[in-house]
């Protein structure tokens, strides 16, 4: 899988934020332990969205793409699991690619680390609050997982993708049952080749892809720093075109319902 350098180099920024949400504990215990979700967005919206965040957890920049995104388009109700049940990756390990990989393994698997149930623990309780459809995203491994998770089966998800994807390849998203949008960096590898690989007549809209250029890897999570004008620019148009996407695929499954 790829693994872009920045992603497992480069230290969190000091961005400045005051996160619009709350934590609320998730009524469905995962692996017998409680695990909790940062919560944003109209409480009368019936879209949902489950936000995964990067490896470095929940920092300013995230919550701001959360909270912007929650008011956009319409409206969403935005869960975002504390995906790592002890915690995010320590940042003594960035620089270190085969420790910064080893933790993942150990702490973000997919099947051993039962994030898919930490994730239908937030589509349920996303449910209970009266969302009736749902999106998945995440920020660079957060995006391999949301991808992950709209591949099992009997998923709830309408789309999935997220900006700057990590270890996302025409491999990872070969079972995928929903339209991509995929945000890529100046640092990630061409997405073009995976977006066009699960081009399918069944789903109900294109999958989409943007490049920016401009900005580098993190910059919608924990190593974003809007103060830069450029971006902070980017990371609007990305708040604007998940919003966008995610507003037009619930539209559509809205009608069929």
């Amino acid at each position: 899988m790829t693994l872009t350098d920045a992603c497992c180099n480069t230290q969190p920024t000091n961005a400045q934020w005051q996160a619009k949400g709350e934590d609320k504990v998730l009524t469905i215990k995962v692996d017998g332990h409680e695990r909790k979700a940062y919560r944003t967005g109209p409480k009368d919206s019936k879209r949902g969205i489950v936000a995964i965040h990067d490896p470095l957890g929940l920092h300013p920049t995230t919550f701001q793409v959360y909270d912007r995104l929650a008011v956009s388009h319409g409206g969403f109700q935005v869960a975002a699991p504390h995906m790592f049940k002890d915690g995010p990756v320590p940042t003594s390990l960035l620089g270190d690619r085969a420790a910064f990989w080893a933790w993942i393994g150990e702490n973000g698997d997919f099947k051993k680390n039962h994030i898919n149930d930490l994730i239908l623990a937030a589509v349920e309780d996303l449910r209970a609050d009266g969302c009736t459809t749902f999106s998945i995203f995440g920020q660079c491994w957060g995006a391999y997982i949301a991808i992950q998770a709209a591949s099992e089966p009997g998923q709830p998800f309408l789309t999935t993708g997220g900006p700057h994807p990590s270890f996302t390849t025409i491999e990872s998203v070969k079972d995928v049952k929903c339209p991509l949008i995929l945000l890529a960096s100046k640092d990630d590898p061409d997405m073009i080749p995976v977006i066009e690989s699960v081009k399918h007549d069944d789903f109900p809209v294109e999958s989409f892809h943007r490049r920016f250029d401009n900005v580098p890897h993190g910059w919608c999570g924990s190593r974003g720093d809007w103060s830069d004008p450029d971006q902070f620019k980017a990371g609007l148009e990305v708040v604007d075109l998940l919003g966008q996407y995610f507003a037009k695929v619930s539209a559509i499954a809205e009608v069929k319902q």
